[in-house]
């Protein structure tokens, strides 16, 4: 018997998430009917690279994501059931979790420090904020579960309490420290996380990182209205990861980053059953998506499909997040259009523009897997740093 088979007292509310009807137009993101607050005996768990824009100088912005996915992912881990709430950000993420959880996944979050410590060289916040501290100052959180697939679903959060957790946590405080110097077994506190895809290049000139802040009463319809918008300028073939982009070659770089990630505290034997581990099954993968053989119930051709629709390139906490693939004039047209909503007082937002996306994966078995999406070149971390310039100048016009 595993941990996870060993569930923890729960009560009604620690069910919330999973019970909760996925919708599965994205244009209909706005709908209440698709939101429950999030329970007062829940927490958030926020984590945060420091010197983000640092590493993306440095061309390490592929570092940035996999310590974002990582942190994720050795929560995870560690739970009784995967049906929480997280959303990726890029250079950090929002895990939503029961409190029932908390003493279970302090060791995920000690591994996530020492791996930032140790592999990155990067300084990561951790933070945990209770809901209940949120709600009693007036914040609250509403989730919906956006179903990308039969088996694949991504929280949308929306509310102003994830927004408000942050601020506390880059404030200094609800900070966890790290006391341990290793994991607490055998295995890698991050299996299933996995880089081995190389970048999705652009075919139609641009990938664009895009983040939109609704501000005011309305801010609601002005959603509705910007995804209108884009969706109209916008040529069907904007996904920012399809089947004629993924590229089946293999760089040893991405590799040994994987291998680097899942060698934090393990022994020599269990690395070096990792390497021949991670060499027979990009091998083998490589040679199925080539051939279009299938191995027993697996079939390479099946996985990059549900590869495809399980990317996360929409989604939304507290601000829209998309990775669009469009031509030059197509993005003129969209930044014109959030430029009038700007000066309408609308709206402010952050765009950064590469010829790239970058694919962060987590595949916990081959019928089971989710994939982060982020622009090249700094990604989100840029369209955020513009995003911040915007509000830190904004004057309010009311429409």
């Amino acid at each position: 018997m595993t941990e996870r088979d060993v569930l923890p007292d729960i009560n009604a509310s620690s069910l919330f998430y999973k019970k909760l009807s996925p919708f599965t137009v994205f244009s209909e993101l706005m709908e209440d009917r698709h939101y429950r607050k999030v329970p007062d005996d829940w927490v958030v768990v926020l984590t945060d690279i420091k010197g983000s824009t640092q590493a993306i100088a440095e061309n390490r912005y592929k570092d940035v994501n996999l310590l974002g996915a990582a942190s994720i992912v050795a929560i995870l881990n560690r739970i009784s059931d995967r049906s929480i709430p997280f959303v990726f950000g890029g250079d950090g993420a929002t895990i939503l979790i029961h409190q029932s959880e908390l003493e279970r996944i302090a060791p995920a979050l000690q591994a996530t420090l020492r791996l930032a410590r140790e592999t990155f060289r990067f300084e990561m916040r951790i933070g945990v904020v209770p809901v209940s501290e949120l709600s009693a100052q007036g914040f609250q959180i509403e989730v919906a579960k956006f179903g990308v697939s039969a088996k694949a679903s991504f929280a949308m959060i929306r509310g102003g309490g994830v927004s408000a957790a942050e601020k506390i946590v880059k404030s200094g405080r609800n900070l966890i420290v790290e006391t341990v110097t290793s994991t607490d077994d055998g295995e890698s506190a991050f299996e299933g996380l996995s880089c081995r895809w190389n970048p999705v290049l652009s075919r139609r000139g641009e990938m664009v990182s895009l983040l939109i802040l609704a501000k005011g009463e309305n801010a609601k319809k002005t959603y509705r209205d910007v995804l209108e918008k884009i969706d109209s300028i916008l040529s069907s073939d904007s996904q920012a990861v399809s089947l004629d982009k993924i590229d089946s070659g293999v760089r040893l770089s991405n590799l040994k980053k994987e291998f680097d990630i899942h060698s934090v505290g393990q022994s020599l034997l269990s690395n070096l059953r990792r390497i021949f581990s991670i060499a027979v099954e990009v091998v083998t993968m490589r040679i199925l998506i080539v051939t279009g053989w299938s191995m027993g119930d697996f079939s390479a051709q099946k996985y990059a499909r549900e590869m495809v629709a399980q990317s996360d390139s929409k989604k939304f906490d507290d601000m829209l997040r998309m990775i669009r693939d469009c031509s030059r004039e197509e993005l003129q047209q969209i930044e014109a259009f959030l430029d009038d909503e700007r000066r309408a007082g609308r709206l402010n937002y952050g765009l950064h523009a590469s010829n790239e996306a970058m694919v962060t994966c987590l595949v916990f078995h081959l019928d089971d897997h989710i994939h982060f999406v982020d622009g090249g070149d700094g990604g989100y971390a840029l369209a955020a740093k513009r995003l911040k310039e915007q509000v830190a100048t904004s004057t309010s016009v009311e429409p």
